[in-house]
């Protein structure tokens, strides 16, 4: 579906949502920085990886500088890979600590983000805001140290071996009867082939938890991996209207290719982290939650999506694994084609089935075992969707990659318990309060 509105325009508007009265809500600044981010991510059109790393590092980024104005919270210096330093205010001067949220989120972005215009638009108008309400020495001493926090992260993401995978050659994907190759329409080359390297944020390495194997590849038509992918076929074959709006809601395919006639062009969605935060923003605002908890619960759930798929993106270039429209089209139907579009990488996890079995756990914690509904899609065309509790919504964003045809349900199974496994880690261990 088209993306309804500019992003800019989406910003903006939700800023003056909550400007009636002059001043930002100090939680309002939290879930409208991450909207932006969010939208900023649709519009640059980043793989699903690296907007999860963009969350982690801006979230953890407004958290270090906002936490201070709730007692009792603690830094993360010390508890995640390689964060050794970031600075603390003085504790005998006074901060505005919305100002330092603000400055901490919009330095953070700079660096990680390209359409910057619009994160600085919406800094625009906090800042204006804040100004009025806030003296001239407070305001300029609280901007300070949210940008000094907001370079000792981006000092922080800088390290993390990202940027050293982007120098790296094209992966070369080996060739047999099992690999993955390019998928159609597009026969893009892979997508961010080297995440799997990059430093996590929370667990202790890329493969600390194991992950189910997928089942033997076969070509016989009595294997089971021949079964799984009749599977997907026949349940392509007789889908029914629920299943097909299941799969179109948790598509999040952030770069969508069009075809008309000899017509192409390119459409933004959500990505798969971005929805998950978008889920997280509406049960935070449902429950009014506190600023600095509106900041741990956003960073929390960015670091189990993080750390979620660079989990899967190392076991995904590992198994190397043939997509099912591949397969499909070589030996049961060369004319079928799956519901979504194949995202350009090989099968074995799906991505998709762990980092919502991530995100999942770190809410469940959270909130605890609640009914909740998600507008989340509303803006791309497709209805509200309700769920029982938040692993219910993940368990039905798992089997939608099946319904979508883009994956065998050994892909998705396996890729939800590898998710909780990260999730319940990052819970666990990532202690933001003694």
């Amino acid at each position: 579906m088209k993306h309804l509105l500019s992003s800019l325009l989406v910003v903006l508007a939700l800023a003056a949502g909550s400007l009636r009265a002059g001043v930002p809500d100090s939680a309002d600044i939290v879930h409208q920085w991450n909207r932006a981010v969010i939208e900023v991510i649709m519009e640059d059109g980043f793989g699903p990886p690296i907007a999860a790393r963009i969350h982690a590092y801006t979230n953890l980024a407004a958290y270090e500088a906002g936490r201070h104005a709730t007692p009792g919270y603690k830094t993360l210096v010390g508890q995640l890979n390689g964060f050794k330093d970031c600075p603390l205010p003085d504790a005998s001067k006074t901060y505005d600590w919305r100002v330092a949220v603000v400055a901490a989120f919009q330095q953070a972005s700079s660096k990680l983000l390209y359409r910057i215009y619009i994160t600085d638009s919406l800094a625009k108008v906090h800042f204006g805001a804040l100004e009025k309400v806030v003296d001239k020495d407070v305001f300029d001493r609280s901007k300070a140290f949210g940008i000094a926090v907001g370079k000792a992260i981006n000092a922080y993401a800088k390290s993390d071996g990202y940027a050293r995978t982007q120098g790296l050659p094209d992966w070369e994907w080996p060739k047999c009867d099992s690999c993955w190759e390019p998928t159609p329409p597009n026969f893009a080359k892979p997508l961010s082939p080297y995440c799997g390297r990059v430093r996590t944020i929370a667990l202790k390495s890329v493969d600390q938890f194991a992950l189910e194997a997928p089942i033997l590849f076969s070509k016989n038509r009595s294997s089971d991996f021949f079964k799984a992918a009749m599977e997907v076929y026949n349940i392509s074959k007789n889908m029914t209207a629920d299943q097909k709006e299941i799969a179109n809601f948790w598509n999040d395919n952030p770069v969508l290719t069009n075809y008309r006639g000899h017509f192409v062009y390119n459409s933004r969605q959500i990505s798969p982290g971005g929805h998950w935060l978008n889920i997280a923003r509406q049960i935070m605002v449902e429950d009014k939650v506190s600023m600095v908890k509106a900041l741990e619960i956003s960073s929390m759930v960015s670091f189990a999506l993080f750390d979620g798929f660079t989990a899967c993106w190392d076991q995904k270039f590992k198994h190397n694994l043939i997509r099912p429209v591949t397969y499909i089209n070589n030996l049961i139907d060369k004319k079928w084609e799956p519901l979504l579009q194949t995202p350009p990488f090989p099968e074995h996890a799906s991505g998709h089935s762990t980092i919502t079995a991530a995100a999942a756990e770190v809410l469940q914690h959270h909130f605890g075992d609640r009914p909740f509904s998600d507008s989340t899609e509303v803006l791309f065309g497709w209805p509200v969707r309700r769920f029982a509790n938040f692993r219910a919504a993940a368990d039905e964003a798992s089997i939608s990659r099946v319904y979508g045809g883009i994956h065998y349900r050994r892909g998705c199974d396996a890729g939800n318990e590898h998710g909780k496994k990260i999730g319940k880690y990052v819970v666990a261990t990532v202690r933001y309060r003694d």
